[in-house]
């Protein structure tokens, strides 16, 4: 009896812990948005309505993979249709890979890059990855992380790009031009592919 009283304790005193963890991250990554929204380095931008693949030609697009592993396969299968349809027309794609990722995914002839993701999942390399595409003038960027990553997202905000597709999230619309819904208990990319299903 008094072993699965300890258990029981063991578990509550976790939930307890890892609850109090996750309100920490929270309340850090809060603060760290109000502090950029102080000194003026984000501002809200305007959602786009009027995004059209057709009205693009040889566009360049730069897509981020999730960091998150589950999520590569649907994230893939998501983002393929807009390869295919762009194969043809003088499309210029770069992507962005975890680097755990990159020696898994074959992108054939595609400039990829590669985030440095920590154990922790920081990214150390995000400098070095902005100098090698600061100057690329996209057409449109899209964010495969469903769950907001803030370091990705300011990333994102330093680049230049007609559109900006990512997820919405508490913090987005300080990010992305267009936001797609998706349930973060059971993520997929429904949205993302009935966006990219007006072409």
């Amino acid at each position: 009896m008094q072993n699965k009283d300890s258990i029981i304790n063991f578990r509550l005193n976790f939930l307890v812990i890892n609850r109090e963890y996750m309100n920490f991250k929270l309340l850090k990554l809060n603060l760290k948005i109000a502090w950029l929204k102080f000194y003026g380095k984000i501002e809200l931008i305007k959602n786009s309505s009027n995004f059209s693949l057709n009205d693009l030609e040889s566009p360049r697009i730069l897509i981020i993979l999730p960091i998150e592993k589950e999520l590569i396969d649907k994230s893939i299968h998501s983002i393929s249709k807009v390869m295919e349809y762009y194969k043809n027309k003088n499309s210029d794609f770069v992507i962005i890979v975890n680097n755990h990722l990159k020696h898994k995914l074959n992108f054939y002839k595609i400039k990829t890059h590669k985030f440095e993701v920590s154990k922790k999942n920081k990214i150390n390399n995000l400098k070095d990855i902005l100098d090698k595409v600061f100057y690329d003038d996209f057409d449109i960027i899209i964010d495969l992380n469903i769950h907001f990553i803030l370091e990705i997202s300011m990333f994102i905000q330093q680049l230049k790009s007609k559109y900006k597709i990512g997820f919405v999230s508490n913090h987005s619309d300080f990010f992305y031009n267009i936001q797609l819904q998706t349930d973060k208990n059971n993520p997929s990319y429904k949205s993302l592919d009935y966006l990219l299903g007006k072409i």
